[in-house]
């Protein structure tokens, strides 16, 4: 087929970049208005994204400090090993600048992405009808339908 009729395109996925600048600036009420216009599929994908991409950074965050714990150790366990054949004085620990930038940094990205995941939320929310959860009686979506738990027991 060479050429199909608009109607018959099937439409790319929806790319938009919620923590983009355009996003990132705008207020509170602005960003609520643009998330509402977007459909519930899109607002869902790109929650999950964002809290994947935290989930990722925090699991970064945890591996460069273990890593600079690392390096503390193994700097200790040969300054011992060398004060003791050279009587050399033990010099202080200096964790590589690049690696806390880096902890820095993601902590920063976090921080803007769970904002945005909030937002996010808020809207699905929205776009689902819910407005407010009663302690005993909540909304849980499976398998992207919406099921009823009547004080904590699946109906």
């Amino acid at each position: 087929m060479t050429s199909s009729s608009p109607s018959s395109a099937i439409a790319p996925p929806a790319e938009f970049a919620i923590s983009g600048t355009a996003f990132a600036s705008a207020s509170p009420e602005a960003l609520a208005k643009i998330l509402d216009t977007l459909d519930l599929a899109s607002l869902e994908q790109e929650h999950f994204r964002l809290e994947r991409a935290i989930q990722q950074l925090v699991q970064s965050n945890k591996e460069i400090a273990e890593f600079i714990e690392q390096e503390q150790q193994d700097l200790i366990e040969f300054q011992k090993t060398q004060q003791g054949s050279e009587g050399a004085a033990m010099g202080e620990f200096e964790p590589d600048p690049e690696f806390v930038l880096a902890i820095e940094e993601n902590k920063v990205v976090i921080a803007k992405y769970e904002r945005t995941c909030a937002d996010l939320w808020s809207a699905i929310q929205r776009k689902r009808g819910v407005t407010e959860v009663a302690a005993d009686k909540a909304v849980v979506v499976e398998g992207g339908e919406q099921a009823e738990a009547d004080d904590g027991v699946f109906l």
